[in-house]
Order: C-alpha cells, then structure tokens, then sequence
C-alpha cells in the first residue's frame, strides 16, 4: 500500500466512499463542494491509499499549519472493512504525518457508534483522552458521544523503533 496526494480527480471516489453503508453514522459526508473547498485550504491535505492501482481508502488531514505540530485527522474510510486496509492506511498516515519536522501530536476524534474505528486506532497505538458527551447529531435527533485520541511523536517514534 502507498499514499498519494488526493486531487479533484479523486472527488467521485472520496464521496463514493463515504457513502458507503454504516459511515453515515460514524464518519460523516460532505457535498462536493465542502470537499473542493477543504482541498484548497492550505492546511489540509487529502491523501488517498492506493494498493495495485486501486484506490482502498482516503484520509483528510487538517490543522498541518498548526504552530504546536498537533496534526488533525478529519476523516478515514476504507472500501472494505475487515480485510487490514484501515490498519495499514493509519500506520502509513502516522509515517507522513511524523515525516512532517514540526508534528508533535497527530489525534483525532471518532463517533462512539464506531466501534471499529475504536478497534483500529487502538491497534495503531493511538492513546484515549478523553470524552466529549454528545457531540454528534444524527438524523433521528439522537446524541452520540466523541471518543479523543492521539498518538505523540515519541510513542510513534517506539512503536517504529525509531
């Protein structure tokens, strides 16, 4: 698996993904546009996991000009769940982010309902911080609580033998 920089190119997949049954409840979805305007700002960068030629799963990343080097991870979604491609597509993302000089902290913060999610950022060695009760509206009128996690350069830097 390899991470490439996302391009317009890629808005078709990128929404074609997050539509996919189950994220609406845990991810999220954006209007083309919200996407094309994410994708220019500055700060962000999509980035997209290619595995023979296909593309398995998309990242957005934020706050990559953050003065403290606290990188934000948006959103993650897979093609297909179960099969390692999350597993693999974190521990590539925590290599790009930690190539990055000033990143310090990459966290994230994930919809309790996503008990996968919760599964693979603990595998990936992302820490709990904490969590920020009913966060989430769902189209029912339901409140879903936000689950905080972080890995910092120094455990990543373990984990890696770095």
């Amino acid at each position: 698996m390899i991470l490439r920089a996302a391009t317009l190119d890629d808005l078709d997949f990128i929404m074609r993904t997050e539509r996919l049954p189950g994220y609406e409840r845990t991810i999220g979805q954006w209007s083309a546009a919200e996407h094309s305007q994410e994708l220019s700002k500055p700060g962000s960068r999509y980035l997209v996991a290619m595995e023979a030629h296909e593309a398995v799963a998309f990242a957005i990343l934020q706050t990559l000009d953050d003065p403290g080097g606290n990188i934000y991870l948006k959103r993650i979604a897979v093609v297909r769940q179960g099969g390692g491609i999350g597993t693999s597509a974190v521990l590539l993302l925590q290599d790009w982010v930690f190539a990055l000089p000033n990143a310090h902290r990459f966290h994230l913060h994930f919809s309790a309902l996503n008990e996968p999610g919760r599964r693979l950022y603990a595998r990936t060695g992302f820490q709990p911080e904490g969590i920020e009760r009913e966060v989430y509206k769902l189209a029912d009128g339901a409140r879903v609580d936000s689950v905080r996690v972080s890995i910092l350069r120094a455990e990543w830097e373990k984990s890696r033998g770095v």
